[in-house]
């Protein structure tokens, strides 16, 4: 009778496990689906490279020369227009004179534009945080737009 009742629970254990719902056949475990993010054309690379070192430099001369003559520059909503005025009114004073200092965190693609992320320090200790999103036509900024961020 043990035998019987032993046998049965077996059964009953087998069966109710194995009923009509089957478990998911294996699967390799894989990663989820990542898209990488896209490369930033070497070109543009060039040229933000060049920015940061030429504007860390202070040299106001090289740094005028990186953008179009008439190239366009929106700083958190103040709108530069054409070479002079954005050396003139903002980069000169706001970042030579000041003793500024770039340093590139990263890069992205944006379409035909480049963002570039930095944080930007201040002669005088002055800290922040922002995104220059800029066009670029023969080695020449010809339009950016700045933004802070955290």
């Amino acid at each position: 009778m043990k035998r019987l009742v032993i046998g049965v629970l077996t059964a009953t254990l087998l069966t109710g496990c194995s009923g009509d719902e089957q478990p998911p056949a294996a699967t390799p475990a894989t990663a989820p689906a990542t898209t990488a993010p896209a490369a930033v054309a070497p070109e543009l690379r060039e040229v933000v490279d060049r920015f940061v070192k030429t504007i860390n430099a202070g040299d106001a001369q090289k740094v005028g020369a990186m953008f179009a003559e008439a190239a366009r520059f929106d700083s958190v909503g103040r709108i530069y227009s054409g070479r002079a005025e954005i050396m003139d009114r903002f980069l000169v004073p706001e970042v030579i004179e000041a003793g500024g200092r770039y340093t590139l965190l990263g890069l992205a693609p944006n379409g035909d534009r480049v963002v570039a992320r930095y944080d930007f320090t201040t002669g005088s200790g002055g800290e922040e945080r922002f995104t220059y999103d800029c066009a670029v036509a023969d080695g020449a900024f010809t339009d950016c737009v700045g933004r802070y961020v955290s």
